[in-house]
């Protein structure tokens, strides 16, 4: 079950369980795409490949995936509904208050897990991302599939652009969201600029709503997410590591926010799996060496006791006059 845990995170598509679709499946698609289980099993095969070998091993997986979905007449919605993904940013939704006559924009979408969770609460919703990066490769394609293939198009839409320079009116929007994003910005002044902005388009009575992981492990699972995220933030790029309770609350205060609540919810799901690529040529020896180290006892703890998300943090604040 673990290679396949490892084949549902590799791929461009939202997490699936295998054992849904029946695993016998899994050897008879690998061999019809010439491709070997042992490719999947982890990524520590990957350190010191180029990245295009990464991509390789990347597509396979989507490719099977896709091919599953095909046989088994797996839609969209079934995936992402029995993903842990699916299942935390549904009861998100459904948990930090949005309403259904809510104009919502949904600041660093993504794929759009959470954008489509909230069309379900809301009357129309903006998905606004940057979408840059390695990472995020072929992001807004799969964004818009899922938007259509849900059928959602007339509640949903994309919006590319920088979070700090936000194309819409002032008072505009009545909850501005960020669900998990916050540590994929450069640093906190970006963090700070982007509240700004925020705050600027919601309308008169309207609502921030932040929610972001907090590394405070209470669980052996969640510990080893946490070794996992670490040591992607520590090698790789694209990530900050977690933020505490008071940094983001520090944020919130210097941008000028006024009341401020807090909420903590811990649903137990692997909401924000860390996987990465490791860019080995940005490494000295002795930094490979460490990460490697580091990489394997978070694989192993992964083995032993499984992985989920550390409680989320859920801030809210009213406008405030800029």
């Amino acid at each position: 079950m673990y290679k396949s845990l490892l084949i549902i995170q590799c791929d461009d598509e939202m997490g699936i369980n295998l054992q849904l679709l029946g695993l016998q499946a899994i050897p008879r698609l690998a061999k019809r795409f010439a491709v070997e289980l042992d490719d999947f099993s982890g990524f520590l095969a990957l350190y010191g490949k180029p990245q295009e070998e990464f991509r390789r091993v990347y597509e396979k997986c989507g490719r099977i995936l896709k091919q599953l979905f095909r046989e088994f007449d797996v839609s969209w919605w079934d995936v992402y509904s029995g993903s842990d993904i699916g299942m935390e940013r549904t009861a998100l939704a459904r948990d930090i208050g949005l309403e259904m006559d809510d104009m919502v924009l949904d600041v660093g979408c993504g794929r759009g897990y959470f954008t489509v969770a909230a069309a379900g609460c809301s009357r129309r919703i903006i998905g606004l991302d940057g979408m840059n990066g390695m990472s995020r490769h072929g992001w807004w394609k799969n964004f818009k599939e899922s938007v259509s293939e849900v059928e959602l198009t007339h509640r949903i839409q994309g919006l590319k652009a920088d979070a700090q320079f936000i194309p819409l009116k002032s008072y505009s929007i009545d909850k501005a969201v960020a669900i998990h994003c916050i540590r994929n910005f450069r640093n906190k002044q970006v963090i700070r600029n982007v509240l700004s902005e925020m705050n600027r388009v919601l309308s008169k009575d309207g609502e921030m709503i932040i929610v972001e992981s907090i590394p405070i492990a209470r669980n052996k699972a969640q510990e080893a997410h946490l070794a996992m995220y670490r040591c992607k933030c520590n090698y790789s790029s694209g990530d900050i590591y977690y933020f505490s309770q008071e940094e983001l609350l520090e944020m919130f205060s210097d941008t000028g926010l006024k009341e401020i609540n807090v909420e903590v919810f811990d649903y137990d799901l692997s909401a924000t799996p860390p996987i990465f690529y490791l860019d080995t040529s940005r490494l000295n020896k002795e930094q490979m060496e460490k990460a490697q180290e580091e990489y394997i006892a978070a694989v192993d703890m992964i083995r032993k006791y499984g992985e989920t998300s550390p409680s989320a943090l859920v801030i809210k604040a009213a406008k405030h006059p800029r």
